[in-house]
C-alpha cells in the first residue's frame, strides 16, 4: 500500500527528512518517492525511474537493488549551461524598449535638473537600485508560488503548458514587431507599454518630491522608491520575459538554492544595460546619440526577443518532461 505525506507541512517535511536520513540520503528537492531500496527526488527523477522500478518488480517479484549515488559534481556542467538562458534573458529584457526608453527619459529629466555628475550618479544609481529591488521582490513572490504549485503534478503540468505556450505566442508577436520596426512602424508594435502607462511612468518621475533636494540620503531613498514604482508599472511589458524565465528556473531545478542564484543573476543582467546608459550619461555622451542608436536597433532587439521566447518555450517544455 502506498503512503502519502504532504511535504509542504511541518509534519510531512520532518517525516521526509527522517525517512531519508534512515536510508542515508539528504533531502534536496520535492516531490520525493521512496520505493523499495531507492529514493527518487524531483519530478524528472521520479518519472524516469518509476517505470523501471515497476518493470523490475513485475519481472523479479522484488524491488530493484539500491542504485549507486550520483556524485554531486555530475550536475555542474548542466548547471552552468542553465545559467546561459537566464543571463541572456536578463540582458535582452534590460534592452527591452519598455525599460530602456524609460531609463533614457529618466536620465534626460535628471540632466535637465542640473547638479552635475555626482548628483546624476546618486539619483541614477538609486533609481536602478529601486528597479532591482522591486524585480527581486516580484521574482521571489512568483518563485515561491511556482515552487508550491510544482509540488502538485497536475498544477506543475499546467504551469509547463501555460508558460511554454505563452513564450511561443510572445515569440510570434516579437517577430511581428521586428518586421514592423524594420519598416519604421514602431507605433504599431504589440509588445509595448500602453500610452497611458507610459504617461503615468513619466509623471511618477517628474513628480519626485526630492527632485530639487540637496540632501543625499533623501535623494537616494526618494529616487529608489521612484524606481520601485516605475518597475511595477513596467511589469506589464518586462514581465513578458521575466515570468517565463522564472517558470524555466522552476522547471529546470527543484532546489531553492540554484533558483535564487539564477534569480539574482537575471536581475543583475537586467539592470546592467540600464547602468550602462547611466555611465554613458555621466561620461558626457549626448542623449541624442544614445536614442538614435537605440532607435536603429529596435528591430534587432525585437528579433532577439523572438529568438529568446522561442528558446524559453522549448526549455520550459522539455525541462518539464
Amino acid at each position: 500500500a502506498a503512503n502519502y505525506h504532504d511535504i509542504l507541512s511541518t509534519e510531512g517535511y520532518a517525516r521526509c527528512e527522517e525517512e531519508l536520513a534512515m536510508r542515508g540520503y539528504s533531502f534536496k528537492v520535492f516531490p520525493v518517492l521512496v520505493i523499495g531500496n531507492n529514493v527518487y527526488q524531483g519530478n524528472s527523477a521520479i518519472e524516469t525511474n518509476l517505470p523501471e522500478e515497476l518493470k523490475f518488480f513485475a519481472e523479479h517479484a522484488e524491488y530493484r537493488p539500491r542504485l549507486p549515488d550520483i556524485p554531486e559534481t555530475s550536475g555542474s556542467s548542466s548547471f552552468r549551461l542553465a545559467l546561459i538562458p537566464v543571463i541572456l534573458a536578463g540582458l535582452i529584457d534590460g534592452v527591452n524598449p519598455c525599460a530602456f526608453a524609460t531609463m533614457l527619459f529618466f536620465i534626460s529629466w535628471i540632466a535637465s535638473r542640473g547638479g552635475g555628475r555626482k548628483r546624476m550618479l546618486l539619483t541614477g544609481g538609486a533609481f536602478i537600485a529601486g528597479i532591482f529591488l522591486a524585480y527581486m521582490g516580484i521574482g521571489f513572490g512568483l518563485l515561491g508560488f511556482m515552487r508550491t504549485v510544482s509540488g502538485l503534478e497536475v498544477l506543475r503540468r499546467i504551469v509547463r503548458y501555460l508558460f511554454s505556450s505563452l513564450a511561443l505566442i510572445f515569440a510570434l508577436f516579437s517577430l511581428r514587431d521586428a518586421l514592423l520596426a524594420r519598416t519604421g512602424k514602431t507605433a504599431k508594435m504589440v509588445l509595448q507599454l500602453p500610452k497611458s502607462i507610459k504617461r503615468r511612468i513619466h509623471s511618477v518621475i517628474r513628480e519626485n518630491p526630492a527632485g530639487t533636494s540637496a540632501f543625499p540620503p533623501l535623494l537616494f531613498f526618494s529616487f529608489a522608491f521612484t524606481g520601485i514604482i516605475v518597475a511595477l508599472l513596467e511589469l506589464a511589458c518586462t514581465g513578458q520575459i521575466y515570468f517565463p524565465t522564472i517558470a524555466y528556473m522552476v522547471q529546470s531545478s527543484g532546489e531553492l538554492g540554484p533558483q535564487v542564484f539564477w534569480l539574482l543573476l537575471y536581475n543583475l543582467a537586467f539592470v546592467l544595460p540600464l547602468a550602462g546608459v547611466l555611465v554613458l550619461a555621466i561620461a558626457g555622451v549626448e542623449q541624442q546619440r544614445v536614442r538614435e542608436w537605440f532607435s536603429r536597433h529596435i528591430a534587432a532587439g525585437k528579433l532577439s526577443m523572438a529568438l529568446l521566447f522561442l528558446l524559453l518555450a522549448l526549455l520550459i517544455w522539455f525541462s518539464g518532461v
